[in-house]
């Protein structure tokens, strides 16, 4: 491979992985719950048995601001009016990335605690999981064209240093 098309085939690589980024980020993942009211559970969970850490709190502010805002628009609506209809939550990435984190990582104390947990749990995790696994595929190939593009620009650097290092056979003098 000639150096040119090495440049051409990074500059393509950074192109996708900018692309392939901003879509990650944007993308909106759903969440189907059963009711309105696990929305509820999980703002309580969030609230309330969620010990939060200096590198988490604002991932679990943002979380918790998300859901409170949807739940107050559902509340609203009029298409919703009961409470037991199923309801689709939307997030983005690092929101359902900080909801994923909220619910693996519990400490709790009490037994009706631990039962309304693994009642939440058993409702919202199967989503929850199949929006990550989703994610997790994007990041995936997010990660592979990294790889890609660094074993790209080690090509490139071989191939300027070997470039440097070969003498200019029109300046060499003969004796």
């Amino acid at each position: 491979m000639s150096l040119e098309t090495l440049k051409t085939k990074r500059k393509d690589l950074v192109e996708k992985l900018e692309k392939l980024q901003t879509e990650t980020a944007e993308k909106v993942f759903e969440i189907e719950l059963d009711s309105r009211q696990q929305v509820k559970t999980i703002m309580d969970h969030l609230n309330k048995g969620f010990t939060w850490k200096t590198q988490n709190a604002a991932v679990i502010v943002s979380v918790y601001d998300q859901l409170k805002k949807q739940y107050k628009e559902l509340t609203n609506s009029e298409l919703s009016e009961s409470e037991d209809e199923s309801i689709v939550l939307k997030l983005k990435a690092n929101e359902l990335n900080g909801l994923y984190q909220a619910l693996l990582n519990v400490e709790g104390t009490g037994i009706e605690s631990a039962r309304r947990f693994i009642t939440m749990l058993t409702n919202v995790g199967e989503t929850v999981t199949n929006a990550m696994s989703v994610l997790g595929d994007m990041n995936k190939e997010i990660s592979d064209l990294h790889a890609e593009l660094d074993t790209t620009e080690k090509e490139i650097e071989s191939f300027e240093s070997a470039e440097s290092v070969e003498p200019d056979l029109d300046k060499v003098e003969t004796t």
